[in-house]
């Protein structure tokens, strides 16, 4: 009797522990497992902030495409930190491998100048828009653009995000907005198949990845007169002498947890907006979130890049 009336305590607080945790305990999976987040590497400081209770994993944000992709990602894996660029290229590349995205936060793109650069910037490129201006001019020597010249500066690099990372494809997109004109170009449009000898100048001078090129602008002046980047990276530098533009057509980009197929609980994404406010972002108001590019495009756009760099 003894034996059958522990077994019967064991089993009751068993099912009260698993009680408490449904209700606003540690969070859980469909299976009763903790809540497994992939968070791409350049918003793992944000990510922390999800605090014990969600298992946090990081890999850059092209890494998780392809095993989503491929159908290789980890079957415990509930959600993804990342941005709403990388859901279209999966949209395109496995399209009923997410299902809801939830934005946290929006910061705009801009291009940074490097210190003392942004009014030749401003000079050189007069009203045309930066990406278009900045693209044609990469590569030239800064003693032949005319009034903006500066022969001191040598050649007129540019600095891309690394597209791989959650934010860079966001910025590649910029650049390639700009170029266009538009953010309604297509893969099969003419102006795209002109964008591969354009884009291939103007990464070239980091090519090899650069995560926070505005940063750069900083820590090792003269490796580029501008970078792209977007206002919450930027405004850390703002006070080191670093100005910027916001080009045109405006793309913004937004981090979002998007859920795995066939996966059940997601953790709250309060913390991580708090974190990113907290570091210059913007919090993404609005329930969902409109394609940046027409459909296939940042699929696309991410090829070329890996085309014209590797």
């Amino acid at each position: 009797m003894l034996a059958v009336l522990g077994a019967v305590a064991m089993v009751t607080v068993a099912l009260a522990i698993r009680h408490r945790l449904d209700d606003g305990g540690t969070p859980s999976g469909g299976n009763g497992s903790a809540v497994v987040v992939i968070c791409a590497t350049d918003l793992a400081d944000a990510c922390r902030a999800l605090g014990s209770g969600v298992v946090v994993r990081t890999a850059a944000a092209a890494e998780t495409a392809a095993a989503i992709a491929a159908g290789t990602l980890a079957a415990d894996v509930d959600g993804w930190v990342t941005t709403s660029a990388w859901v279209e290229v999966i949209a395109s590349r496995a399209p009923r491998a997410l299902t809801t995205v939830a934005p946290i936060a929006t910061s705009p793109t801009v291009v940074a100048a490097a210190p003392g650069r942004l009014a030749a910037i401003l000079a050189l490129c007069g009203g045309t828009d930066a990406w278009s201006c900045l693209g044609e001019a990469a590569g030239d020597l800064w003693g032949d653009l005319g009034d903006g010249a500066h022969p001191e500066w040598r050649e007129l690099k540019v600095g891309l995000m690394d597209p791989d990372s959650a934010v860079g494809l966001s910025v590649l997109a910029s650049a390639a907005a700009g170029f266009v004109g538009s953010r309604t170009f297509s893969a099969n449009d003419p102006a795209f198949a002109d964008l591969e000898g354009w884009l291939a100048t103007l990464a070239a001078p980091s090519a090899s990845g650069d995560t926070d090129p505005a940063q750069t602008l900083v820590t090792r002046p003269g490796t580029y007169s501008a970078a792209g980047s977007v206002a919450a990276l930027a405004g850390r530098v703002r006070d080191r002498g670093v100005g910027t533009l916001s080009p045109e057509p405006a793309v913004a980009s937004t981090v979002v947890l998007a859920a795995v197929a066939g996966r059940q609980r997601l953790p709250a994404v309060d913390p991580v907006r708090t974190a990113l406010v907290e570091a210059g972002w913007s919090p993404a108001t609005k329930p969902d979130v409109a394609p940046t590019l027409k459909p296939g495009v940042m699929a696309a756009l991410h090829s070329l890049w890996r085309a014209v760099t590797r």
